[in-house]
């Protein structure tokens, strides 16, 4: 029973070494999600004084077209088109349309991370 234990932590101290090291290798990924999780408003690409691989958006979704969400931003004057896949996450839950909504999006391909 001794043995079996310390094969469990030991595994357990392995797969966190995993996702710390898989973090370390995205700095800009995981200072996104931070400036999200703080509920940062950023209309620029640029955090830091460096370009950056997300942005914040911020409006109404006006409709939903497959896994494609409509949103009517507040500082824009054209809607904006945010993807959505299985990776994204929904922490307040799904949204429907006319519903205000936040979002930390990809400046690539406009894949969204969270949606809020």
């Amino acid at each position: 029973m001794k043995q079996f234990s310390y094969l469990c932590a030991w595994a357990l101290i392995l797969s966190c070494q995993g996702v710390a090291l898989s973090f370390a290798g995205d700095s800009e990924l995981g200072s996104a999600l931070l400036l999200s999780q703080k509920g940062i408003q950023s209309q620029s690409s640029e955090v830091g004084g460096t370009p950056s691989k997300f942005k914040n958006v911020e409006g109404t979704l006006k409709e939903i077209q497959g896994n494609v969400y409509v949103v009517e931003g507040k500082a824009t004057q054209q809607p904006i088109r945010v993807e959505i896949g299985r990776d994204t996450a929904f922490p307040n839950g799904q949204k429907e349309p006319g519903q205000l909504l936040q979002a930390l999006i990809s400046t690539t391909n406009g894949h969204a991370l969270i949606i809020r």
